[in-house]
Order: C-alpha cells, then sequence, then structure tokens
C-alpha cells in the first residue's frame, strides 16, 4: 500500500457533486494526532485541489476535527448567472381614472393614449454573468439571461440601436406579451343600437354604454365596455375591459386576444389570450385563459374555468355543492407556436439540403476546372451565405422549441390559490391528473406534485 493510500486510511478528502467544496474527512479518529500538515498538502496534491483552499492550517483543525469529524478545507466560487433581458414600457398604461378626472360617475376606466413619435418602450439587453470556478480550479459554466422577445406591431417602429419602440401615428398604446401596437379608436358614446349598429374595426373601440342581447363587436385592437354586456358577442385582437360584468343567459360569447378584465362573469363563454381579471364572481360560464384567472375577491360557482398557469380565488362552489371544474394546462397559443416553429424548422431542412447540393457542385466544378465564370462566383458567394444563415435559424428554432417542450411537461409553475375555501364537488383537473373535493377546504393551494394533485394549507 503507497503512502498516499495509508494516508487516506486514517484521513481523506471528499469533493462534492458540484466540485465547489472539499471537506477533510476523519477515517480513523484515533490516529489524527499522527497526521501532519505536509500530509494534508500531499492529499490535496493528490486530488488536485488548487483553488479556495482556505487557511486550515491557521486553525486548530485538529480539534475542529475531533469535533465534527470533517472540516471544510476549500471553497470554490459559484457561478454568477446572467438576468434576462426585459421590457421597460414609458407611457403609461394605466386605465384607473382619479376622482381629479372624473367628471361623472360613469368616467371610471381611460384608454392609454400616445402621439406619434413617442418612445413606447426600451429593451433591456440581458447580461452574460460570470463563471465560476470550482475546487479543480476548473471553469464551471454560467448560464446566460435569454432575450426578451417582443415586436413592433401595427403602428410601431424599432429602432436598432436604442433598441426602442416608435409610435408612428397617434392612437391607443396596446402592449401584449410579445408584441407592442398603437391603435386608432372608434368611440361610441352610447348603448349599441339600431342607430350604431354592429361594430367591425380595425383598430380599438371604446363603448360608454352597455351591449345589449344580439349585438356584434369585432375589433382588432382593445375593446372598452363602461356598461353590461348582455347576450352578445366582443372579439378583440388586443384587451377587453368590461367595466360592469357579462350577463350572457348562455348566448354571451367574449374572446380577447390579450388580457380580459370584467366586474363579473354570468353564463358565458369567456376566453382570454393572456390572463382573465373578474373583480368579483364567475358564476356557471365557461372560462379559458391562456395565462392566469384572477379572482382574488370573488367566486367562482359551477361551470369550467382552464387557466394556463395559476387561478387565485376566493370561493370555489357553494352550499348547494355545484359542480365546479378548475383546469391548468399548456396554453393554445403555446400549442400553435411549437406548430408553427416545426413547420419553419422542416422547410428550413429541406433548403438546406438544397442549397448544400448547389454548393458542392459548384464547389467540384472549380475543382475541376480552376476557375469559375463569373456568374458561378457570385452564386457560390450568395449559396455560402444563404447556407450560413440557413444554419443560424436552424439553431435558433432548435432553441426555442427545447424552450416549449420544456414548458408543456412542466407543471410547476401551475397552480390554484383559494383564499378561504372551496366546497364540495370542486374538480381539480392538472393535465391527465384528477382529484374531486369530497369535503371542505380551506386556505389552501394545490398543485401537481410526483404525479398526484396535492393541498396544502397556505
Amino acid at each position: 500500500m503507497s503512502e498516499i493510500q495509508e494516508l487516506k486510511e486514517k484521513i481523506d478528502i471528499k469533493i462534492s457533486q458540484d466540485r465547489l467544496t472539499a471537506t477533510m474527512v476523519v477515517k480513523d479518529i484515533e490516529k489524527l494526532e499522527e497526521v501532519a500538515e505536509e500530509e494534508i498538502e500531499s492529499l490535496l496534491d493528490d486530488y488536485k485541489i488548487t483553488y479556495g483552499i482556505l487557511p486550515w492550517n491557521e486553525m486548530d483543525w485538529k480539534q475542529k476535527l475531533q469535533e465534527k469529524n470533517e472540516l471544510i478545507i476549500a471553497e470554490g466560487k459559484k457561478p454568477n448567472n446572467g438576468e434576462n433581458g426585459s421590457l421597460v414600457v414609458k407611457q403609461s398604461i394605466n386605465n384607473e381614472v382619479s376622482e381629479e378626472e372624473k367628471t361623472n360617475f360613469r368616467d371610471v376606466a381611460k384608454i392609454p393614449m400616445v402621439d406619434e413619435n413617442d418612445v413606447l418602450a426600451q429593451l433591456i439587453p440581458p447580461t452574460n454573468g460570470e463563471a465560476g470556478i470550482d475546487v479543480l480550479n476548473q471553469a464551471i459554466k454560467q448560464k446566460k439571461g435569454s432575450i426578451f422577445k417582443c415586436k413592433a406591431g401595427e403602428n410601431v417602429s424599432f429602432n436598432e440601436s436604442e433598441q426602442t419602440f416608435i409610435a408612428t401615428s397617434s392612437g391607443q398604446l396596446s402592449v401584449g406579451d410579445s408584441i407592442i401596437n398603437v391603435y386608432p379608436l372608434y368611440e361610441v358614446n352610447s348603448d349599441l343600437s339600431l342607430e350604431t349598429g354592429n361594430i367591425d374595426f380595425n383598430g380599438s373601440v371604446t363603448i360608454r354604454g352597455n351591449i345589449p342581447t344580439g349585438y356584434k363587436v369585432k375589433a382588432k385592437g382593445d375593446v372598452a365596455v363602461y356598461g353590461i354586456v348582455e347576450a352578445s358577442f366582443i372579439e378583440a385582437g388586443g384587451n377587453v375591459l368590461i367595466r360592469e360584468g357579462i350577463a350572457g343567459m348562455e348566448k354571451a360569447v367574449i374572446s380577447a386576444g390579450e388580457d380580459l378584465e370584467v366586474g363579473y362573469i354570468n353564463q358565458a363563454e369567456v376566453y382570454a389570450g393572456n390572463n382573465l381579471k373578474v373583480r368579483k364572481s364567475i358564476m356557471h360560464s365557461t372560462c379559458v385563459a391562456q395565462g392566469d384567472i384572477l379572482c382574488q375577491n370573488g367566486s367562482i360557482i359551477g361551470g369550467s374555468c382552464s387557466a394556463g398557469k395559476v387561478i387565485e380565488v376566493k370561493t370555489i362552489g357553494n352550499m348547494a355543492n355545484s359542480k365546479t371544474e378548475l383546469a391548468f394546462g399548456i396554453s393554445k397559443k403555446t400549442v400553435d407556436r411549437i406548430s408553427n416553429l416545426q413547420k419553419k424548422q422542416k422547410e428550413l431542412k429541406e433548403n438546406k439540403a438544397k442549397l448544400k447540393v448547389l454548393g458542392d457542385q459548384l464547389q467540384q466544378k472549380k475543382d475541376a476546372v480552376g476557375e469559375l465564370l463569373a456568374k458561378e462566383r457570385i452564386m457560390l458567394l450568395k449559396q455560402r451565405n444563404m447556407y450560413e444563415k440557413t444554419v443560424e435559424q436552424l439553431s435558433e428554432i432548435q432553441e426555442e422549441l427545447k424552450e416549449l417542450q420544456f414548458e408543456i411537461g412542466n407543471f410547476q409553475d401551475m397552480k390554484l390559490i383559494v383564499k378561504n375555501k372551496a366546497f364540495e364537488n370542486v374538480e381539480l383537473i392538472f393535465g391527465k391528473y384528477k382529484r374531486v373535493l369530497h369535503q371542505e377546504h380551506k386556505h389552501f393551494q394545490a398543485y401537481l406534485d410526483e404525479k398526484e394533485v396535492t393541498i396544502q394549507p397556505l
């Protein structure tokens, strides 16, 4: 047995799995007094530990080892991950009206408006972070921050050098998840009636009254309704704000491409491309939100509510134990994005194969004759440039698909938060996993853990 092996029978060094910590461990406490400092140095050399060595020989190391049987001897430097990029909105998007701005009791919301050449928002780039160093003096790669993806929509331009979004016309500012638009505005200063008719507008619409039964409102931008929506149809590419509520009579259908904010929902179908915010209650309705459903101060009674991430509510169900379904799962927006990326990936792979064949043919001719014609040289240069761009685009698509595929199988951010209580006959659905509440639960959160719907007190 070699000297170093004999030494390891008395005392050894254990390197943590992440290689950030090296710890002296006593093997034979009775022979600890025989160990000399030089032998510890030889152990460090044997394990090639050269970084972050602590001044162990300046402390009473043998005494500490006798007390605890181990002592940290070296510590590495943890990697500092980069911060993700972000979007800073430079204009106010608050729709609340202050008391000073009110002229009558119906002035309860305002539309975020901007003028031509206004700076709307600025992209903040991600940071790279800093690599760490393990106790073996090897680099530990850090995770770089992700770019915040946002593009200029209608009536908006992007200044590349300053990373800012600029309004190219006056109108209503609409900031979505990944796009900024400025829409022109169409206003109706009364209830919809035979005088106004149905509305189909390519900008945003504000109705300072009610939408009675049977009317249709379609807008590519936002829709704001100051009164009540009855059994009618609303479709918006942007946000929907209904100040009062929806009295749907099982016929109303409301759809928003982004956020939908409403006072209450009763017997209606409601779809939100991002978040659904309800100030009072959701009753016997079908609600689908690709983001969160937020009803923190109200109730969800009967019907079905489906969210891509979080449902936060005060009370679920009622004393009559009306069946109420709450579901969590992948958003349609994500499914559509994956489908589009896969289609684009297929096209790029086909183009890459064609470009490779063309490049090989031109290169073979050049090798055979020694020189290409001017037209062929230009073609070869174009081929190489297009091939490199195609490879780069394929790499970007592959990276985004990886992130989205993770989101599909990732239930960790999906949960139910109940601030008051849930009655019996409430069904919780996380993908293919279900749980029906057979008794009353109070102040809890529910989430998927190890393929089981788990309930935990708040």
